[in-house]
């Protein structure tokens, strides 16, 4: 069975989340969450609720496949480094 790393996938959201200039008071605006549930996340307390998970991959604009294993490839990390 599959089990997402809180961690990984913590880290994963923060840098999402200010790839985008969000903070997580933003990010938990559109999740219609608590900052600290979005804080949690991020230092791996915690996990989103599933059914936030398309939320997630809409606002990030990232497979949940991928915000699940709490990475991307190299072309998608190379394409977000030249974003910035």
């Amino acid at each position: 069975m599959f089990e997402i790393d809180k961690k990984s996938f913590g880290e994963f959201i923060s840098m999402l989340r200010k790839e985008k200039s969000m903070t997580q008071k933003d990010l938990a605006s559109r999740l219609l969450v608590s900052d600290k549930a979005v804080s949690k996340w991020e230092r791996g307390l915690g996990r989103p609720d599933l059914s936030l998970l398309p939320q997630l991959s809409k606002i990030f604009n990232v497979d949940i496949e991928k915000l699940l294993s709490g990475q991307l490839d190299a072309n998608e990390a190379l394409a977000g480094n030249m974003r910035k």
